[in-house]
């Protein structure tokens, strides 16, 4: 996993931002999924599977999920399970189908396991005696419902997704039309950052850090963007992954500078930042030129003083540079 897919999983580990997700890119914003209602759940799973035809299962794959959550409604449970994806997979219909058919099946296996221990304590023998022999070799009663499983795929990355976003997009199918009609599709429930502008449907720090990622090459975007109020008063979360996701290194090494305190809670004011590093950045490029014009200078054998006169700077930077000369 790279730094950005971590980072993105780090992020939506927090159940507010999870929960915003979700309904700032399936719901347009409604608030649909509440955070007090999800619960944080194991994203891994063993996958078994038969090496030959009447040998005993074995320890397989292992998947792990990016995130994932149980969403109780009510006395319902769903599975929620976020992706993250940097780069375009172009295999990412049949990865994901993949990951939502594991948890199906760690399911089963659960009921499967609840079934055989309950048959062994004996504490339900009434029930016992009622099933049929399809339920008894099923391992599970026809009654017996799963949990369903709604997973988004967000794609973070900066060239636009050119790949399939449903199954059948990876099919080559039969000219006969008879026998495609028997395919059952599976769609990507997936959002593009870059395909987005404004982020209004969210109401989280997602809002902030979606923008930003949209202007991450472009400065005077960028510049533009962090006029913005709300980036003066960023949580330290949303200003580490700003940071990681835009590439900005420097950001990240001084966010403590810019700490500001909002009666408990500690803000981060990203606005000043940026304005502090990009007048860093002039400057430095200012001292490369006239760095410049002294080496010139000295190469053509002019006195300090001329130098100093002519470049605007002070003897001791043209000695510096001079220095730097020799070692040369």
């Amino acid at each position: 996993m790279g730094k950005y897919d971590r980072c993105m999983k780090a992020y939506l580990q927090d159940k507010r931002r999870f929960a915003d997700l979700f309904n700032g890119s399936c719901f347009q914003g409604r608030q649909v999924i509440r955070a007090e209602d999800l619960e944080e759940a194991s994203g891994n799973y063993v996958v078994t599977e038969e090496k030959q035809p009447g040998k005993s299962l074995q320890k397989g794959t292992e998947i792990i999920r990016d995130v994932k959550m149980r969403y109780r409604s009510g006395m319902i449970l769903q599975v929620l399970a976020v992706e993250n994806q940097s780069y375009i997979d172009y295999g990412m219909p049949v990865r994901c189908m993949g990951y939502d058919a594991a948890e199906y099946s760690r399911q089963l296996k659960e009921r499967k396991q609840e079934r055989r221990l309950l048959a062994r304590r004996k504490e339900e023998p009434e029930k016992e005696l009622k099933t049929t022999i399809d339920e008894r070799l099923s391992g599970i009663l026809r009654s017996d419902r799963l949990h369903p499983v709604y997973t988004i795929c967000l794609y973070s990355g900066e060239e636009p997704w050119d790949g399939p976003r449903k199954l059948s997009d990876m099919m080559e199918f039969d000219p006969e039309e008879s026998v495609r009609s028997l395919f059952k599709d599976y769609p990507l429930t997936l959002f593009c950052i870059n395909e987005q502008k404004g982020f209004e449907e969210f109401h989280s720090g997602l809002k902030q850090l979606f923008c930003a990622m949209n202007c991450r090459k472009d400065k005077e975007r960028m510049a533009e963007l962090m006029k913005n109020e709300a980036y003066a008063h960023l949580s330290k979360e949303t200003w580490e992954a700003i940071a990681v996701m835009t590439d900005n290194a420097a950001m990240l090494q001084k966010k403590d500078k810019y700490k500001t305190e909002n009666g408990e809670e500690e803000e981060y004011n990203m606005c000043q930042a940026l304005e502090e590093l990009m007048e860093d950045n002039r400057n430095e490029g200012n001292l490369e030129k006239t760095k410049t014009v002294v080496k010139n200078m000295l190469y053509r054998g002019y006195e300090i003083e001329d130098i100093c006169a002519i470049a605007g700077c002070e003897a001791p930077f043209v000695e510096e540079v001079k220095k730097e000369l020799f070692l040369q």
